[in-house]
């Protein structure tokens, strides 16, 4: 009996340990896009009010991603520096716990994912960009960022011709390095097998406190 009840014990920390380390590795896969290129543009929307939601929701300005999509996504920043081009990042990386807050506000699943089911931000392998010149200047794309309506949709019509071209150039980048093009936001790409990334609540800036 003495001898049952300890082996289950050993079993027990041994489960918990293994959690620990899971957890752990999860948190060292997570990557400071800036940590990899400094000078990337960012224009975190959800660190501002100037997002769909009229809030501040996330603590501080950052993109964090998984390290894989994160080093895909700064050849696809050096690739169009080649061509006189960048990227400006939109969002990355999001908790699932913000996945919530904006499913409460907008629970349609053409642009918000539902939070039972968890984002691809929330895997931290999904990017939201946009295109800049050489200068850092916003080049004219669709729409605006989460304008959340069919003119957002790739392959929508009526785009004036600069605006599409500008958004096929974005998207042809992007593939070329792997990514999927989201159907209803011309911004918004996935990483391929995305659904193999575990979904966080890993706020978004514990290690800057």
């Amino acid at each position: 009996m003495r001898k049952s009840l300890i082996l289950t014990l050993v079993l027990i920390f041994s489960l918990s340990f293994a959690e620990i380390a899971l957890c752990e590795k999860e948190e060292e896969d997570f990557v400071d896009i800036q940590s990899l290129d400094p000078a990337i543009r960012l224009d975190i929307r959800y660190a501002t009010k100037d997002n769909f939601t009229g809030q501040v929701v996330y603590p501080c300005a950052r993109c964090l991603l998984r390290k894989d999509v994160a080093e895909k996504l700064i050849l696809v920043h050096r690739r169009l520096k080649e061509y006189g081009y960048g990227l400006k990042i939109y969002d990355c990386y999001r908790p699932v716990s913000v996945q919530k807050k904006f499913w409460e506000i907008l629970p349609d699943e053409r642009y918000v994912a539902n939070p039972a089911k968890g984002s691809r931000h929330n895997r931290g392998s999904a990017v939201d960009v946009g295109l800049t010149d050489g200068k850092g200047k916003d080049l004219p794309m669709p729409t605006e960022y989460d304008d959340f309506s069919e003119k957002s949709h790739r392959g929508y019509a009526q785009v004036p011709e600069e605006r599409r071209q500008n958004s096929l150039f974005l998207e042809e980048a992007m593939k070329r390095e792997g990514f999927i093009p989201f159907p209803t936001e011309w911004w918004h790409f996935d990483f391929p097998g995305w659904e193999n990334y575990p979904i966080s609540d890993r706020p978004l800036c514990q290690d800057r406190m």
